[in-house]
């Protein structure tokens, strides 16, 4: 209390003390002075002020426009913070500081044109700056110059071995010429000696994430938790990990935390579902999502019903979803009204389902869930080309969206049109290569076109660059098991064999 009494006091008495001074430039410097005390006290509001104080009693100092600059970054405000580095650098324009800030900022900004502009000054000033050298480094990887960005990084790793940046940007560099296990390599050792390893870990966390690496993911998590305990994410990776090592009791300690620290945050708790949904029986599973659900807001409610479909429970999902989705339709329920839909057609109900859709499109012609459950109601009623149309639009506008791209392919097959199948799976493949879920449909419509020997090839392949991923060994080992294909020769591991990798 008395700290706060001092701080909220500060600026106050200090203001008082420098009305007296005779010039604006003692003024200024006075501030300036201020400034720094008040930093060093983590007083950041009144430390802005008093900056700021300063510039208006004498803007003729780029040092002060540096500190203003560095206080708005701190602050989450990089517009106001590159206007002061600009300004610093407009009085004195060999100021290191300010063209080193400029060209970050620019570079994260995607202003690479701009970029250049500070990257050039600066590193004809020093040729061997880090900050030159790693927006220099950002650029090359946009340019796809991979191995001038790894040069770079050499030059950054040689100048500050301790820092973090050179070896990301590196990392980058390999994975760019498709050499991503040389970048998990550089990233681990460099980890295992670094004092503080965050951003090394969060780049191997993305690597280990995108390969399906499961071993990676898991030892990762738990060496990030402590890290980041306030990020839930990481908490819950680390829980996977600990029910991966057979260590429940520590899993039910970090989700217990969770649930109790984030029980108001709708993703946390739609998280902890998903991990229920991965990690229990499906009874306990089931049990446990349907008793989170009771007490969440309607968006909650509405991704776990979604779990309990997967689950294979649509009927409690309906039950939970009857009371937030009435006959009017409004921007406030169309979520849950999509996600009832679901649950129709999934407890066999098409008829209701469409209703509930139409509604739905009506209020919202381009809904997304809407139209992909049109699309599935289309196809059971063999209106392909209604299908395809729904399915379509929603690839289309939103390439990332995974089920509508692998939708296509399927009332392809579904129409008998196999030509324009296989086109589609090809496709998908090249637009979610790290998709279990993309691999398990293509390789079960390969097998039903009696191709029982692309679909082994097509599975070996996917394992031979996610061998740590356990969807990737369980398709790989049923694709073998259906198929008894030349691909699936001795060299391919049972499942038991797989998951001890």
């Amino acid at each position: 209390m008395r700290l706060k009494r001092i701080l909220f006091l500060a600026p106050l008495v200090a203001g008082l003390l420098l009305g007296g001074c005779r010039s604006g430039v003692e003024k200024a410097a006075a501030y300036e002075s201020q400034y720094d005390r008040l930093m060093a006290m983590q007083a950041y509001p009144a430390a802005l002020k008093s900056i700021q104080t300063a510039i208006a009693y004498d803007d003729s100092s780029s040092r002060r426009y540096i500190k203003l600059g560095e206080i708005q970054l701190m602050r989450g405000n990089p517009s106001a913070a590159a206007e002061a580095f600009q300004a610093a650098l407009d009085l004195e324009p060999d100021n290191i500081e300010a063209l080193e800030n400029l060209a970050i900022l620019t570079v994260r900004g995607r202003q690479f044109d701009v970029a250049r502009r500070y990257i050039d000054p600066l590193l004809a000033l020093s040729a061997n700056d880090p900050a030159g050298l790693l927006a220099s480094g950002a650029i090359a990887l946009n340019e796809h110059r991979f191995q001038d960005a790894i040069g770079l990084a050499d030059r950054i790793i040689a100048g500050i071995p301790d820092r973090p940046d050179g070896y990301v940007l590196k990392a980058r560099g390999l994975d760019g010429l498709g050499k991503v296990h040389d970048a998990i390599d550089l990233l681990e050792k460099r980890a295992a000696v670094a004092d503080t390893p965050n951003e090394l870990l969060i780049q191997l966390m993305a690597y280990y994430r995108r390969l399906g690496d499961l071993r990676g993911i898991r030892a990762t998590a738990i060496r990030l938790m402590p890290l980041f305990p306030g990020d839930p994410r990481y908490a819950i990776e680390s829980a996977r990990a600990y029910v991966a090592e057979g260590k429940r009791d520590k899993s039910r300690a970090i989700i217990d935390d969770l649930l109790h620290r984030f029980a108001n945050d709708a993703d946390v708790l739609i998280a902890v579902g998903s991990f229920w949904h991965e990690t229990e029986s499906p009874d306990v599973a089931r049990a446990q999502i349907a008793r989170l659900a009771a007490g969440s807001s309607p968006r909650v409610r509405s991704a776990l019903a979604d779990q309990l479909i997967d689950l294979g429970d649509p009927r409690d999902a309906l039950e939970l979803l009857g009371s937030m989705a009435p006959a009017q339709i409004t921007s406030a329920n169309i979520d849950s009204q999509t996600h009832y839909a679901r649950a129709l057609l999934a407890t066999g109900q098409p008829a209701r389902a469409q209703a509930k859709v139409a509604a739905v499109l009506a209020f919202d012609h381009a809904n997304p869930e809407a139209l992909l459950i049109r699309a599935r109601l289309k196809l059971l009623a063999k209106d392909y080309r209604g299908a395809l149309t729904d399915a379509q639009l929603v690839a289309r506008d939103d390439e990332t969206n995974e089920e509508a791209t692998l939708l296509i392919p399927q009332i392809y097959a579904a129409q008998g049109n196999q030509l324009l199948a296989g086109s589609a799976f090809g496709t998908a493949r090249q637009q979610f290569p790290n998709s279990t879920d993309v691999l398990k449909a293509e390789t079960d419509w390969l097998i039903s076109q009696n191709r029982g020997q692309e679909a082994a090839q097509r599975a070996t392949s996917f394992f031979g660059t996610h061998r740590r991923s356990g969807p990737a060994m369980q398709i790989l080992h049923d694709v073998c098991k259906r198929t008894k294909a030349a691909a699936c020769g001795p060299q391919v591991p049972s499942v038991a064999r797989m998951l001890a990798l």
